[in-house]
């Protein structure tokens, strides 16, 4: 997927360089050598992780294809080396960064630390300490990870300097062109991939799916569930089924679904927020439920609906029919979608460019 891996690819060149433990110096290993600067094996495990992490999230599918494992070990190695020679021709370039910048940059950093597990505020003591245990973690001083933050930020500065300044915003042409293609996807008609490799192909599938969802039917559906495995006795079910009848009875007496669900759903993650799942369209939700709750009348429980799940007490608080896809609706994330593509490109070949003069050495 050409759009979306360049764009995962950029998303993590702008992430802060993780360094090796310091405990672990000893036993480490070179992984690569970029012009004579060396690249630890415990970094590059590092950068393979983090890969990893952001794959899953967006691509989960992505696992499913046999040589998974060899484009991730790849894709780190090159992300390790592109990093490197960015920060080697941004100090080439003499590129500087003010005390006052790199502060607005450990700043960014250290609002990640402003709340605990919970999503609670910390005060500023406390964000403070959170934010040093995980330097003490990660083995830095607060001076290295301010010398990488430094780092960080002329990497971008070049970019901005030397990538974006030239690269070019797509014509109206062209957002009607993707458009069309889009449509036409949507309607599964396979005229909108003529003349496609198969990632652009990948890429433009992807593009329609969320489209498609945007313009579909959809509801938004909240769900009481009372868990049992799949393999559960009959009488762990019956268990079940009959907390589920006595829940449809309290709200049947006036109790607040929201309410219940806080207080007895097994969906641990809808459960706070009174069995939310959010805007739904067909297909996204199993057969059983989906049937229920598209036919369910806004605002009333369902009887207990039966999945591999277990039992789920329904209710539909919104429905959105179906809408036709416009142009001027999608133009404005068309545009933005297509200029990252093309920014994307442009820093793949300015990459391209710097590896032609670069000495890297892989150690196996």
């Amino acid at each position: 997927m050409k759009i979306i891996n360049s764009l995962l690819a950029l998303a993590l060149l702008s992430a802060a360089v993780a360094a090796a433990p310091a405990g672990a110096a000893v036993m480490d290993e070179v992984a690569v050598k970029v012009n004579n600067e060396a690249i630890m094996r415990s970094e590059y495990n590092k950068a393979k992780d983090l890969l990893i992490e952001q794959y899953r999230a967006a691509m989960p599918d992505f696992f499913k294809a046999k040589d998974a494992k060899e484009q991730i070990e790849k894709a780190a190695l090159d992300k390790l080396v592109d990093e490197a020679l960015l920060k080697q021709t941004a100090e080439t370039l003499k590129i500087k960064i003010s005390n006052r910048e790199l502060d607005n940059g450990m700043a960014e950093i250290k609002k990640r630390f402003s709340r605990n597990e919970t999503g609670a505020a910390l005060s500023g003591p406390a964000a403070d300490n959170a934010f040093r245990d995980e330097l003490k973690k990660e083995g830095l001083t607060l001076e290295q990870f301010r010398s990488k933050i430094r780092n960080q930020l002329m990497v971008r500065k070049l970019i901005e300097d030397t990538v974006r300044t030239r690269t070019a915003l797509p014509k109206e042409a062209e957002l009607k062109g993707y458009f069309e293609k889009i449509t036409l996807a949507v309607k599964g008609d396979t005229a909108a991939f003529t003349g496609m490799d198969e990632e652009s192909t990948q890429d433009l599938t992807a593009v329609a799916q969320r489209f498609k969802e945007f313009t579909a039917e959809r509801i938004r559906v909240r769900h009481i569930l009372f868990k049992f495995e799949e393999t559960a006795p009959l009488m762990e079910k019956n268990k079940a089924l009959k907390k589920a009848e006595d829940a449809k009875k309290e709200l049947d007496g006036g109790a607040d679904f929201e309410d219940l669900a806080a207080k007895y759903s097994d969906d641990k993650e809808s459960a706070p927020k009174g069995g939310d799942l959010g805007y739904v369209v067909k297909g996204m939700l199993p057969k059983e439920i989906e049937e229920k709750a598209f036919a369910l009348p806004l605002g009333e429980a369902s009887n207990p609906v039966l999945t591999r799940f277990g039992y789920h007490l329904l209710r539909v608080d919104e429905k959105r029919i179906a809408q036709k896809l416009e142009f001027d609706q999608v133009k404005d994330d068309l545009e933005q979608l297509l200029a990252q593509a093309n920014f994307a490109k442009e820093l793949a070949n300015y990459l391209k460019d710097l590896r032609k003069d670069a000495k890297i050495q892989v150690f196996k």
